[in-house]
């Protein structure tokens, strides 16, 4: 049984060391394939990787993945990092209530969880592992997939190597929250003898603009991936 539209297994991108701080990236594509075995999970268990794409200044292209575990039957999970991530993605906490507004779709052929758990739990015909490539990841009916985001990104290491995390996703330049107005009263009535003195006017308040990459060194060091 085939998939249509599957991407490849390779990629055009370098895996690099992003130094700890913040980027502005887009959410370039997610894929789903079958997590390694561990003491939780002997036969290991699904995972989905968000692929995060950032462009220095140069017009350089990098990746930056985000490799969490893909929630089983699709059920919300307070505990769940899929659904934590998920939710600040869209800019909207999921709860056990709302959780039916994500619609995940793997392609005509994966229609269940059990599905997909026997689809990446098989090998392709060069014996390597089975991924699924998300065509599409929408929160109440918005696409998740292209939308740019501004990433926390931290740095991790275990004394042999080092890798990144993302420590929180935040929308760019959102709204601020609107201020209630206050009721001024009404101006006394200018008196004939002596015209009514114009009270000085307070200078408006202009917002900074967003700030954008503070980064001006692209990253070199390339890692492995956590996986």
């Amino acid at each position: 049984m085939g998939l249509t539209g599957q991407s490849k297994e390779s990629s055009t991108f370098e895996r690099t060391l992003f130094p700890e701080g913040t980027y502005d990236m887009t959410l370039d594509k997610a894929i789903v394939m079958m997590g390694k075995p561990s003491q939780y999970a002997p036969e290991g268990a699904p995972k989905i990787m968000f692929v995060w794409k950032w462009v220095d200044e140069d017009g350089t292209e990098f990746e930056l993945t985000d490799y969490l575990g893909f929630p089983k039957n699709m059920k919300w999970n307070e505990k769940s990092a899929f659904w934590k991530r998920a939710g600040e993605i869209a800019g909207q906490a999921f709860t056990n209530e709302n959780a039916g507004l994500l619609d995940l779709d793997l392609g005509e052929f994966i229609q269940s969880y059990a599905e997909l758990v026997e689809h990446i739990s098989s090998v392709n015909d060069q014996g390597r592992p089975e991924k699924i490539e998300v065509k599409s990841l929408t929160v109440n009916k918005v696409e998740m997939l292209g939308v740019q985001r501004r990433l926390v990104v931290g740095v991790w290491d275990n004394g042999e190597k080092q890798g990144n995390e993302i420590a929180k996703v935040m929308q760019i330049a959102a709204a601020q929250k609107p201020v209630k107005p206050t009721r001024q009263a009404a101006p006394a009535p200018a008196q004939a003898a002596a015209p009514a003195q114009q009270a000085p006017r307070t200078p408006a308040r202009t917002a900074p603009a967003p700030k954008g990459n503070e980064f001006p060194v692209s990253p070199s060091e390339a890692v492995d991936l956590p996986f």
